[in-house]
């Protein structure tokens, strides 16, 4: 057979894990007023999720139609 080296296995990033006070909308701090995913339970800023509701955006996470 021949002598080839294998390439080393692929090494992957750390898993990202959010905060529970972390809006994936505007990428901060949520605020006092919350919005929860009726799918996947992921939360936004209220005021995040009217905004992408307006814009036609879904959950980041399940892609649900964000619903007020």
């Amino acid at each position: 057979m021949s002598d080839k080296k294998l390439p080393p296995p692929p090494t992957f990033p750390p898993s990202f894990t959010a905060a529970d006070k972390f809006c994936l909308f505007h990428k901060g701090d949520l605020s006092e007023a919350i919005y929860t995913c009726p799918k996947c339970k992921t939360i936004y800023c209220l005021e995040c999720a009217k905004n992408a509701q307006a814009d036609g955006k879904s959950c980041i996470k399940c892609k649900q139609i964000v619903l007020l």
